[in-house]
């Protein structure tokens, strides 16, 4: 199972969450339960490059502020990621590694 880039295109920032498996993702879908949630999502944090637009490049996590224009105020983080893995599209799969691991 390839970890996989989920893409939400916004208004004013697009945003990434990365999902275990495209299968657990779609098992969330059909499912939308936490616990779900909890098995496709590894880490729950939203990312944005810094241009804040497109799904490529250098990716850091998202601000509070730029989720919340997204999405609205006092959103839940784990509220946003299941809105982006609802309404955005798998965008990459295979080899992701954070700027860490290389």
């Amino acid at each position: 199972m390839a970890p996989v880039k989920y893409f939400y295109k916004g208004q004013q920032t697009d945003l990434v969450v990365f999902v275990e498996s495209q299968e657990l993702a779609n098992e969330y879908l059909q499912d939308p339960t936490v616990g779900k949630l909890t098995e496709a999502v590894g880490v729950f944090k939203i990312f944005t490059n810094p241009q804040g637009e497109g799904a490529e490049g250098e990716l850091g996590e998202a601000s509070k502020a730029q989720v919340e224009n997204e999405f609205g105020k006092k959103i839940k983080v784990e509220e946003a990621i299941a809105k982006i893995l609802k309404e955005g599209s798998p965008n990459a799969s295979g080899d992701i590694q954070s700027k860490d691991d290389r």
